[in-house]
């Protein structure tokens, strides 16, 4: 009966399983007494890799069994016992089954075979996938190419089949006499939010206290073909990208980014010290790293953010950490998957307001270029400028100068190939990858080629995984220079003379400067078309090697190795005739460098699951062991007789007093981490870790540090008293605290260093021999930056999970933050760093995803995502060294406001003198000095706060939009709140110098003549303007930052061409701004607007 079904099931299963035939000869060692049968086969699963079935009731109904065996082959204990109670077995490779004694003989029941497909939505054959006849223990699994057989009873009055597969919603079908049942899964999106993957661990999230949030790699890929960092920004405004003003959207420029604000001081590092750690299939990688991943290959990005989910990093998890996992190799036949993009950037120059060639002249009229009065240099050539200048504009001459740098639609592509297949024992996959991106300005663009194979071996309690991958990345950069330089010209000059080249220098001009003084002002497109260098090439060679091993049940080891090795060089070579060597001896320059990194990571991960009764366990206990060296060289030559000399050996010689520079460096870390979760009647959730890190980055006295978590949570859904309220799904009140640590700052920080006196170069040395002068003075005490987190959060699913979210509480307070502590110039040094400063982030957090249609029936889905975020900064102490930092920055008098700290401000802070705006009667600027007085000069000591960068508020708002094979998606990103200094009212509006152009308003909004109620100073004032409140403007504004449109044309007729799916989408990125605050944007290089149309294909 019920056994005939199963060894029809077990024949055919087999068909699937590899060559590896498990061995009868097993040997066991039991000592068991008065037992179930099902207890008695626990003790031997528990001791080999065998697989049983049987049915429950019988075994149940069998009775109490006693066995006392040493080393015995398992085939005679299984017949020595299972005779004791009338049952008898089979074998079948790594299958047992168990039966009633002469069951297996009886051939009194017709069969009935059911036969079937399974695909997934887009026709790909699904092998893997269980069926199931719900109720009983009969089922098989499909075949490589999706194909399955059962056997049923045909006398069984109903028959449903159960069909599952990891990752997809479960379909039930109902048997009404049917020969062949073909299904369809579809991938379960929900499935994704319900484990925690923190790159060591993997945990169920509802018994988990951690605050994280997940995104799969379909999210990432509905909302932009573009790098996954940027896209990750757009989907959960707590990663928040550093807005970068200056460099806009430079191909070649990794943003920077940060987790739930700025932990430490930015006036400390050249670099970026809140960058958060990227954990990549359990291996630390750098920032460029994940930029130039394909996004086609991962799988899912988790952020971690609090201390409960962070600690088990340490000395990493100051700034938070995101770990991506990539894609696994999926099992069956050879599949082929083709992902192409071809992807369109246009510069986006509208908040560029410069005046046009007429508007222009008429400004210098204002300013009093051409009056007798106000120029003591005048003379009848001055008039003549004028009258020259004015029939240029009246021939028509007005250059757009702003075109000439930027392409008019900057066209490139991505392409990936991934070939994957293998079976339950062995898979592969080898993918290949390129991407050629094109900036908006003419020349730059960033091309990275790509590819791994990945191997995954399944040996009976071993799996073996490698992935080795390698990538090389060219970058160049435009040889238009920069894009600020095209922003002063005078809009009458023509770049080309009457014969059409390109002219070296467009004008010159005198103004008055302690004297008369000359400028030229050459043309940047001269440089331009000169056979110049500015590019850069990497590679970069990484391997990942895994191995686990169940050593019992519940008791996993896990050991792996990571080796990274990276060399790269950049060249910037500019021939003698670029307009930087006019006036210099030595002409044209080759600056070269050279670095190769190399690093190797272990993990050693010891894991222990374990449920009984009412009680989960899960515990762990991680080995890390991290190096990493690099080496870097630097040359910099000058003096190059022709501009196709562009090596840098034809160089004269390097720069006066200089010589080849470089540096090497190895920096070590050794950690301990412990981990303990805990879970009773699925109600109330622990969380302990504790991780002990060594680094030798740290002063010798403080080479240790100690960091720890603890989480707990409460599970109220599970309470009997809720079981009446069935509209919730999920109600959970969770809590941690905890401390990480930091180490994003240089090594040797906390040593004495030296640099050697070199003879050849005119140092000093004694009796012909090379001595050393101490460069920068140690601190052996230098300890950890160590930030204490405190999180309080809820978390809910109600309506069917139709409305899901979560809100947090969040307090980091980081201590001990690294500063440079100012030194007498006596002593030889400027400085050196110190454990001193303490900064607060507090904030809250809040998501919400709501479905608004849910129609299986005729495949309708409409889901609406709103993102909250809050966070305020706060210097909660300073000491005499900050003090000393705020008097240097006063000293250094700028026209744009410096970074000061005050204790209970914000570090983002604006600071400038207070205004009362401009004197109608004088267009002069009347200032409130720190008494509260009128003063018409500004003064470096009334600096006062006035609000700061950081947004009250700022989120995403996003829709997801399905009908049948349709898919719209859009996301909004906005910000409320916050302050910002206005640039381009100092830089284009009042610190104009008439003979270059500037922004329309200094000519219809500074102030012309007296009466004027106007924003701007009067037009002929051309003294500097410093941090002043008047250009302190609250910013406001929302953007579209990702709108998509795709279908899937997969269908049957193109299967029977041999593609299993064809989905083509349209995304369309940073399409349109709104502010309150009218600024230039990309002043250096060009913000874009990025479209791309793409392909998806599996063969």
């Amino acid at each position: 009966m019920i056994m005939k079904w199963c060894i029809a099931f077990i024949c055919l299963f087999t068909l699937n399983l590899s060559a590896n035939v498990y061995s009868q000869k097993n040997i066991v060692s039991l000592d068991l007494s008065d037992v179930s049968v099902e207890q008695f086969v626990k003790a031997v699963k528990q001791q080999t890799s065998l697989k049983f079935m049987y049915n429950s009731s019988l075994i149940r109904q069998a009775g109490k069994i006693s066995v006392k065996v040493e080393n015995k082959e398992l085939k005679d204990v299984l017949s020595m016992v299972l005779g004791k109670v009338n049952l008898e077995y089979e074998f079948f490779n790594n299958v047992i089954l168990i039966r009633q004694k002469g069951e297996g003989k009886s051939e009194q029941q017709k069969k009935k075979v059911v036969n079937g497909t399974v695909k997934d939505e887009h026709g790909v054959t699904l092998p893997g996938v269980s069926v199931l006849i719900k109720g009983e223990s009969v089922g098989v699994a499909t075949d490589i190419n999706g194909k399955y057989s059962i056997t049923i009873p045909e006398n069984k009055k109903e028959v449903v089949f159960a069909f599952s597969f990891v990752g997809m919603v479960p379909v039930e079908v109902r048997y009404t006499g049917q020969d062949s049942i073909n299904v369809v899964l579809k991938e379960d999106v929900e499935k994704i939010d319900e484990v925690v993957v923190n790159g060591y661990f993997t945990r169920k999230k509802e018994s988990y206290t951690g605050v994280s949030t997940t995104f799969s790699g379909n999210d990432l890929r509905k909302v932009s073909t573009g790098n996954i960092l940027n896209t990750l920004s757009m989907l959960d405004p707590s990663f928040t990208k550093v807005v970068n003003n200056e460099m806009g959207s430079d191909p070649n420029t990794i943003p920077n980014f940060e987790i739930r604000g700025s932990s430490s001081l930015k006036a400390d590092f050249d670099g970026n010290p809140n960058m958060p750690t990227f954990i990549m299939d359990g291996f630390e990688v750098s920032a460029e790293k994940v930029f130039d991943l394909d996004p086609t290959r991962v799988r899912f990005i988790t952020i971690l953010k609090d201390a409960a989910a962070t600690a088990i990093y340490g000395s990493r998890a100051a700034n938070g950490v995101v770990v991506i996992e990539t894609e696994a190799p999926k099992p069956g036949k050879l599949q082929l998957s083709y992902n192409g993009s071809m992807n369109f950037e246009v510069a986006d120059l509208s908040d560029y307001n410069l005046m046009n060639a007429e508007e222009k002249l008429e400004y210098e009229v204002r300013a009093g270029l051409y009056d007798k009065e106000d120029r003591p240099d005048w003379t009848d050539n001055t008039f003549d400028a004028y009258n020259q200048k004015l029939k240029l504009v009246k021939q028509g001459n007005d250059v757009d100068w702003l075109a000439i740098p930027v392409r008019e639609l900057g066209v490139g592509h991505k392409h990936s190939i991934i070939a994957e297949g293998g079976n339950e024992s062995f898979r592969y996959a080898l993918d290949l990858s390129y991407s050629n991106k094109i900036g908006v300005m003419k020349g730059s663009k960033r091309d990275t080629y790509g590819g791994g194979i990945r191997l995954q071996y399944n040996l009976k309690k071993l799996k073996f995984t490698d992935y080795a991958s390698f990538d090389h990345v060219k970058s160049v950069n435009s040889p238009y220079g920069n894009f600020s330089a095209y922003q002063y010209y005078n809009p009458y000059y023509n770049p080309y003379d009457e014969n059409g080249n390109v002219k070296k220098m467009l004008y010159e001009y005198s103004y008055y400067d302690r004297g008369f003084q000359t400028k030229k002002m050459y043309n940047e497109l001269y440089n331009a078309v000169l056979p110049s260098k500015d590019q850069s090439t990497s590679n970069r060679f990484l391997n990942n090697f895994a191995i686990e091993y169940d050593i019992i049940q519940g008791l996993k080891l896990k050991a792996n190795l990571s080796l990274s090795v990276d060399n790269g060089r950049t060249d910037v070579y500019k021939p003698y005739e670029n307009t930087e060597f006019i006036d210099k001896e030595k002409k044209g320059s080759y600056s070269q460098g050279q670095y190769e990194d190399f690093s190797y990571d272990v993990n050693i991960i010891l894991t222990y699951f374990k449920t009984f009764k009412k009680h989960v366990l899960n515990a762990g206990f991680i080995y890390n062991l991290r190096e990493t060296n690099h080496d870097q060289t630097d040359v910099y030559a000058l003096g190059f007789p022709n501009a196709n000399m562009d090596h840098i050996s034809m160089g004269a010689g390097f720069k006066e007093g200089d010589k080849p520079g470089g540096a090497y460096d190895v920096t070590r870390l050794v950690g301990f981490v412990g981990n303990l979760g805990y879970t009773y009647d699925e109600r109330f959730l622990l969380d302990f870790s504790v991780r002990s890190d060594g680094s030798s980055l740290y002063g010798s006295n403080n080479r240790w540090g100690t960091f720890w978590s603890l989480g707990l949570g409460y599970n109220l859904h599970h309470e009997k008293f809720m079981e009446r309220l069935t509209f919730i799904n999920l109600l959970k009140i969770r809590g941690s605290i905890g401390t990480t640590g930091g180490q994003n700052f240089n090594p040797y920080q906390s040593m004495a260093m030296y640099s050697y006196n070199d003879d050849r170069i005119g140092s000093i040395s004694y009796s012909g021999y090379i001595g050393a002068i101490l460069k920068a003075f140690g601190n052996k005490n230098l300890r950890w930056q160590k930030v204490e987190k405190q999180n309080v959060g809820l978390d809910f699913e109600l309506f069917d999970r139709r409305l899901t979210g979560s809100f947090n509480v969040y307090n980091d307070i980081s201590k001990d933050v690294l500063i440079d502590v100012t030194l007498a110039p006596s002593l030889g040094f400027s400085s050196y760093k110190e454990n001193l400063g303490e900064v607060k982030n507090s904030g809250v957090e809040l998501t919400l995803k709501g479905t608004v249609i849910r129609d299986r029936e005729r495949e309708i889905y409409w889901d609406i995502m709103y993102n909250l975020a809050h966070n305020k900064n706060k210097v909660t102490k300073i000491n005499q060294a900050l003090t000393a930092f705020n008097d240097k920055q006063d000293a250094e008098v700028k026209n744009k406001p410096v970074i000061r700290y005050k204790e209970g401000l914000s570090q983002n802070t604006i600071w400038a003198n207070e205004s009362l705006g401009i004197d109608p009667a004088t267009g002069e600027e009347i200032f409130l000095d720190m008494n509260g007085n009128k003063v018409n000069e500004w003064d470096a000591a009334n600096y006062k706060p006035f609000g700061s960068t950081d947004p009250k508020i700022y989120g995403t708002i996003g829709t997801m939009f399905t009908y049948k094979k349709w898919e719209l998606n859009a996301h909004l990103y906005y910000k409320y709140g916050g302050y910002i200094y206005n640039s381009t009212l100092v830089d284009k509006v009042e610190n104009v110098n008439p003979n270059e152009n500037g922004d329309k308003r200094i000519l219809y909004d500074r102030w012309n003549k007296e009466g004027d109620v106007a924003k701007f100073k009067k037009v002929s004032d051309v003294s500097v303007t410093n941090p002043t409140s008047r250009f302190i403007e609250k910013e406001n504004y929302i953007q579209l930052q990702s709108l998509s449109i795709g279908y899937d044309f997969s269908c049957d007729k193109l299967r029977e061409i041999g593609i299993q799916r064809l989905k083509l989408s349209a995304i369309g990125n940073d399409i349109f701004t709104s502010s309150t605050v009218k600024m230039e944007r990309g002043t250096s290089y060009p913000f874009a607007r990025t479209f791309s149309l793409s392909a998806q294909l599996t063969f």
